[in-house]
């Protein structure tokens, strides 16, 4: 490489150390070019100039160029070769700098400041695949090493580099660090590139002149092939909150972003997040080299009835007090909104999700035992509505302390596949709780196994609900401690929209381990009353209570069970 570059240098009488200095007759001769209705700059072809193996040799670049190269074999089987280049721009310029890929070779281009400080490596192709950073703001010099896989072989690429004047309203790199994190103010917006799998960029989002009160709208435009990943970290980048596109070459949209106390600024981090890839891999990161999100925040008044981003898990939850009317923006695909509501006593827990357009709410109350748990959390799931219809809760049984509500999207089924994909951006649902003392005269909720059974004495009565679809409750009679056998009369009133059965299972067991039955009563419509008499031995018995049909349920009226003895 070094005799090679001597003979081009003799053969045209000038130094090609220097990038930027073309001939002037035959920059007079090579036609401008048109894009974007602006004209671009023709790039003369320079010859790499060697020894550029190490960063006081690197070759200088002062103007946009294409530099014809030759990448050596690798001086041993575990080390690299490389070229060294200076790129050192009269003025500030935004640089796109690619090499050409080398058959059977890893490209990677590592960057270095003017200080020789790392700054980030680009890895984004493999073997044969070059590599581009497509705008690298460059203030002072910054150095690139040009490098190939340990015990590569080499061979022959060039390297373009283009440079323009910044533009505004553009992202500036190298922000791929907190450190280097971009400036951003509300009511701005930021174009920028995810142009490496690797890539992450850094925006210092200024809050000082946020109204008191106020919510965040984050707005993330998508690019093709690219899925975004947005988090939002506080000033000591603890993350607040993190959430993906649904898909590649959506956006996101964080509809009301919270600000904890008071600070004056936070981080967003944008980056491609891992999408399926083909085998050997499993997943991937993507980029896009061709086109730019967009990054915008802007902000509203919140008010105090309206939930606040990130409230996506239990110790985010946010505390409602009973009868406390709450707002929520359902936004973006898969969000979760957790509250938290204090039992002082042993309560009965009811609430009334409103509808929201285009969405299938449903909401879960969680056992709070089991509330970091991914799945199998729930202590009662109501979820029979569809989009645009409200849900609703009544007589769930919760114990004192902290108990969990968490309100999201149902799952529904496209392409064969079941996903989360439902949002709505412009409109609010709303949520109230209430409480009411247990005083042991209604059912507990959940009571649709037998094990989960709400217990009845003889001579008791006891209210019960028939809500959701398809409810079953179940209620225990144990009567272990009779002397002998009894006459036994159960009694269940009729409600409204729903016909009534009741049966009587027990004491003895069926193949599966389950109570059998010994007597059902399916005899009455809508608000005519069930009856069993039987005479019954000392056991554990059970009373099973559901309605038809099963495309209907009752929130209003409740049935009335007794259980009595002459």
């Amino acid at each position: 490489m070094r005799r090679l570059a001597l003979l081009i240098s003799m053969a045209f009488g000038i130094s090609v150390a220097v990038c930027g200095c073309p001939d002037e007759k035959q920059e007079e001769e090579q036609p401008a070019e048109e894009a974007a209705g602006e004209e671009k700059p023709v790039l003369k072809e320079v010859a790499e100039a060697e020894p550029n193996e190490k960063t006081d040799q690197a070759m200088e670049i002062k103007d946009g160029c294409i530099v014809t190269a030759s990448l050596e074999a690798a001086p041993g089987e575990k080390k690299r070769a490389r070229d060294w280049y200076k790129i050192a721009p009269a003025g500030r310029q935004v640089v796109r700098i690619s090499a050409s890929g080398i058959a059977g070779e890893d490209l990677n281009l590592a960057f270095l400041d003017a200080d020789k400080n790392d700054m980030t490596t680009i890895d984004s192709g493999g073997p044969g695949e070059g590599e581009t950073f497509p705008n690298l703001t460059v203030d002072r010099e910054v150095y690139l090493r040009v490098y190939g896989a340990r015990g590569g072989k080499g061979g022959a690429y060039k390297l373009t580099v283009e440079m323009s004047e910044p533009a505004g309203g553009q992202e500036e790199e190298f922000n791929g660090r907190y450190s280097r994190a971009n400036p951003l103010k509300i009511g701005e917006r930021v174009q920028g590139y995810l142009g490496a799998k690797n890539d992450e960029d850094w925006y210092l989002l200024d809050l000082k002149e946020l109204p008191t009160g106020s919510v965040l709208r984050v707005d993330l435009t998508g690019v093709d092939g690219v899925r975004f990943n947005l988090g939002v970290l506080d000033p000591d980048r603890r993350p607040l909150m993190e959430t993906k596109a649904d898909e590649a070459g959506k956006g996101i949209v964080i509809r009301n972003l919270g600000v904890p106390g008071t600070p004056e600024s936070l981080y967003l981090l944008v980056k491609s997040d891992w999408v399926s890839a083909p085998k050997p891999q499993k997943a991937d990161r993507t980029f896009n080299l061709q086109s730019m999100y967009s990054l915008g925040v802007s902000s509203e008044a919140g008010g105090d009835d309206l939930e606040r981003e990130p409230n996506d898990k239990a110790e985010e939850a946010i505390i409602l007090l009973d009868g406390q009317k709450i707002r929520g923006y359902l936004s973006p695909p898969g969000d979760v909104d957790w509250y938290a509501i204090e039992v002082e006593r042993p309560s009965l827990l009811s609430a009334e999700l409103s509808a929201l357009d285009r969405v299938d709410l449903k909401i879960y109350v969680v056992d709070p035992e089991k509330k970091d748990q991914p799945k199998d959390f729930e202590l009662v799931k109501i979820d029979h509505a569809k989009d645009n219809e409200e849900e609703k809760l009544t007589n769930c049984a919760l114990k004192p302390g902290k108990n969990y509500v968490r309100v999201e999207a149902a799952w529904k089924k496209v392409d064969n596949q079941w996903v989360k994909l439902a949002e709505n951006l412009d409109e609010t649902y709303s949520l109230v709780l209430n409480l009411r003392t247990d005083d042991g005269k209604e059912e507990r909720e959940p009571n649709q196994k037998p094990d989960l059974a709400t217990p009845i004495q003889v001579g008791q009565t006891l209210r019960g609900t028939l809500h959701p679809l398809r409810d079953v409750d179940f209620y225990k009679l144990d009567l272990s401690g009779q002397s002998g056998p009894r006459d036994t009369t159960i009694e269940c009133t009729g409600i409204p929209k729903v016909d009534i059965s009741i049966a009587l299972l027990g004491p003895e067991l069926d193949e599966k381990g389950q109570p059998k039955t010994i007597e059902t009563s399916k005899k009455g419509r809508g608000e005519q009353k069930e009856q069993i008499q039987k005479e019954l031995m000392p056991g554990e018995y059970f009373i099973k209570v559901r309605g038809y049909p099963a495309s209907e349920s009752n929130t209003v009226d409740q049935y009335v069970l007794t259980v009595t003895q002459p």
